[in-house]
């Protein structure tokens, strides 16, 4: 199960506004572009039940001449193995969501955050005890998020910049990322039962933004 995720696609903001230069034989777009994201990967044991979850979110909005458009994207994967018999029986699912920005929180500097959502999953049925049975694609269930992240390593930081032609136009960007390692807890409950039982054994959060000037010859 792959849980490592160096850029976390979890918030994507764009503001754009073009700029004419009256009199002038050029002009020039400006766009700036953020992201904020998280992810959190859990591991439990019950019995001879192993499960595993991974919790990816990116929340975003986006501004331009045309308006405005805000949206959030959460997925989860599920992966339970079980050993009655030594068979090493697994099942492995996922869903995600498109929704409205608003369920997930991150503060500055990348010191917590949070996130409370639902996301369905299709193709297993859950049981009483949340062992999963595989099913058609069309069987789904709902799965209730909720967890925060406290950043438990440094702040780390990249910057760039970048110039390259694009036609007769120059484009030219500034960009920056950060990132800092995470310890996770809350509830993934699956009729009831809670998935993220305890700390995360992996997290993280990331926030990234960047500024595009294209200036093209009139």
């Amino acid at each position: 199960m792959h849980y490592i995720r160096p850029l976390l696609v979890l918030v994507i903001v764009v503001i754009a506004a073009v700029i004419q230069i009256d009199g002038a034989s050029a002009s020039s777009t400006f766009t700036t572009e953020a992201t904020k994201e998280a992810y959190a990967t859990f591991q439990s044991q019950s019995g001879v039940l192993r499960t595993y979850v991974e919790i990816n979110v990116a929340e975003g909005e986006t501004t331009s001449s045309e308006g405005s458009e805000r949206g959030l994207h959460a997925d989860i994967e599920i992966l339970q193995v079980d050993d009655r018999g030594g068979r090493n029986r697994m099942i492995d699912v996922a869903g995600s969501v498109e929704t409205d920005a608003g369920a997930f929180k991150l503060d500055d500097g990348l010191s917590a955050a949070s996130l409370d959502i639902t996301i369905p999953v299709c193709g297993a049925r859950p049981g009483h005890d949340a062992r999963l049975k595989q099913r058609p694609f069309h069987d789904c269930f709902d799965v209730q998020v909720s967890l925060q992240w406290a950043g438990s390593g440094d702040l780390t930081s990249h910057s760039g910049t970048d110039d390259h032609p694009l036609d007769v136009c120059t484009v030219h960007t500034l960009s920056d990322y950060q990132r800092r390692t995470a310890s996770s807890a809350g509830v993934v409950l699956v009729r009831g039962t809670n998935l993220a039982v305890g700390q995360s054994i992996a997290a993280a959060m990331g926030a990234y933004s960047q500024e595009t000037t294209v200036s093209c010859p009139d």
